[in-house]
């Protein structure tokens, strides 16, 4: 049973970035998402994709510009207090893994959030039936394969319910049985009222899953919708990703249906 459906709002303000001793990564980036936004961060590689993950879950601090969450200010917030309301799904599963057991590893984040029994085994229970992970509950977390690892750390985050889910490559590495279900989780934390933002490469998956789309390494970044963004060729080409092909063959038949009424 998934939560009762929710209302946040995220806003990222005029935010820049630079590492120490390094040139801006990106400038001047402004969005707007509000419940069931879905956004796909994309961009050739160093485009500081990753970089923009770890400013909107407090583990980097902006140049300047700010992120705010519902009205608050996320520079102004403890890290603690940042991971009540946005969970991070990182590349490497190894990295958030240290439990001795699948149950425990999900259980011990909403722990540190006060939650007890029977609210706490509820929450652990749906966090592993979504992600297919219940046979597993007495397992090693370091015993399961690449895939369930990668769902492990999903189901940890989805059992702290945070209104908004940053996801990194989640994609990477999947099968088409786990990317149905990765879907599957990305459209119900959507109906749900929660803000999913992804960094992808992966045009197609892409296309099937997000709402909006942020380019980064153009001069210009703003955020487009979907469709918008991989009909606009110039904006496609300038952040250097292909346009998936269920718009590609779309682009063909208008094409050839042109040359036919001409």
């Amino acid at each position: 049973m998934l939560s009762l459906k929710v209302s946040t709002m995220l806003k990222i303000e005029h935010l820049s970035f630079a590492y120490p001793s390094s040139s801006l990564l990106f400038q001047e980036i402004s969005a707007t998402l509000s419940s069931g936004d879905v956004l796909a961060i994309i961009g050739r590689n160093g485009a500081g994709k990753s970089t923009l993950l770890r400013l909107l879950n407090g583990l980097l601090k902006p140049l300047r510009g700010h992120v705010e969450l519902d009205g608050k200010n996320l520079s102004e917030l403890k890290i603690h207090e940042i991971a009540r309301h946005v969970g991070t799904v990182f590349q490497s599963p190894e990295q958030q893994l240290f439990a001795s057991t699948v149950e425990e590893e999900v259980a011990f984040g909403p722990k540190q959030f006060g939650l007890r029994k029977p609210q706490l085994a509820q929450r652990v229970r749906t966090a592993l039936d979504r992600t297919g992970l219940s046979s597993f509950a007495s397992q090693h977390p370091l015993d399961l394969d690449y895939a369930s690892r990668r769902f492990l750390t999903l189901a940890c985050v989805l059992a702290n319910s945070p209104n908004v889910l940053l996801l990194d490559e989640p994609q990477r590495g999947l099968d088409k049985g786990w990317t149905e279900r990765l879907e599957q989780i990305i459209s119900e934390e959507k109906q749900s009222g929660r803000i999913v933002i992804l960094v992808c490469h992966d045009m197609d998956f892409v296309e099937r899953n997000a709402t909006v789309i942020l380019p980064l390494g153009r001069k210009s970044v703003r955020q487009y919708a979907v469709n918008d963004f991989f009909l606009d060729k110039v904006a496609v080409d300038e952040t250097g990703v292909e346009t998936p092909w269920r718009i590609r063959i779309q682009q063909a038949l208008d094409m050839k249906k042109t040359q036919w009424i001409g």
